[in-house]
């Protein structure tokens, strides 16, 4: 199979839950296999954040509806924080985990794959991160599991019951668990010292996760925590 290179030279800063992390390249791999003989599906794309979110969204998660502000959530494009380069485009990502459950997802719409097909997915996250590991948190550690996966639908939420927000897949990552939709790995940890910004990389190399594509040949990516 020939491989589909999503190379994101692009930084994510992110405010969650009283801590600071960034995300510099956020690169994908992509690769379909069609039946011997056939040709496979190959495929380029580049983002960047240099002036805008470039049409990733965000989606927040399992947290009481009307809660938003209380909850200090906030996605917008933004430059970079000191005492990193303030001349850098970014993506800033706020929460408050008050509930200790809450999910931040970023999402891509990748359109123009072969309708139906069965994709290997491979990210790779390199992040520049103050969390440390283990660390304890009013709302829970701030050493949140990081995943990777894709949907053939939008993600979104439900409202449960309990008037909760609810994503509309299922997730186990506040629980530190992969599953078929989103791949675990690792978490925003550096060592259990750190405080100032390291940088780290996760990815899933070597272990792509499948990602299937919808009858109009399109999908959404994500990466979450």
């Amino acid at each position: 199979c020939r491989e589909t290179k999503m190379n994101n030279f692009n930084y994510i800063y992110m405010n969650f839950i009283k801590t600071i992390l960034l995300i510099i390249p956020f690169v994908l791999l992509m690769s379909n296999c069609e039946p011997k003989g056939s040709e496979p599906d190959y495929k380029e794309f580049e983002y960047n954040f240099h002036t805008s979110t470039d049409d990733w969204d965000i989606l927040f998660s399992d947290y009481p509806q009307g809660q938003e502000e209380n909850f200090e959530l906030e996605y917008k494009w933004s430059k970079l924080p000191m005492p990193l380069d303030t001349n850098i485009g970014s993506v800033m990502i706020s929460g408050n985990n008050h509930s200790d459950d809450l999910l931040s997802c970023m999402y891509k719409h990748v359109t123009g794959l072969i309708p139906n097909a069965v994709y290997d997915v491979t990210f790779t996250l390199f992040i520049a991160s103050n969390v440390a590991k283990n660390s304890i948190g009013a709302g829970g550690s701030p050493d949140l599991a990081v995943g990777v996966g894709g949907l053939d639908t939008i993600p979104s939420n439900i409202i449960d019951g309990d008037g909760y927000y609810r994503p509309n897949f299922e997730v186990k990552l506040q629980s530190g668990q992969s599953n078929e939709i989103m791949q675990v790995v690792g978490t925003l940890g550096v060592t259990e010292t750190t405080t100032q910004y390291t940088p780290i990389t996760r990815t899933n190399g070597g272990k792509p996760i499948k990602v299937t594509s919808n009858s109009d040949g399109e999908c959404y990516l994500m990466a979450g925590w």
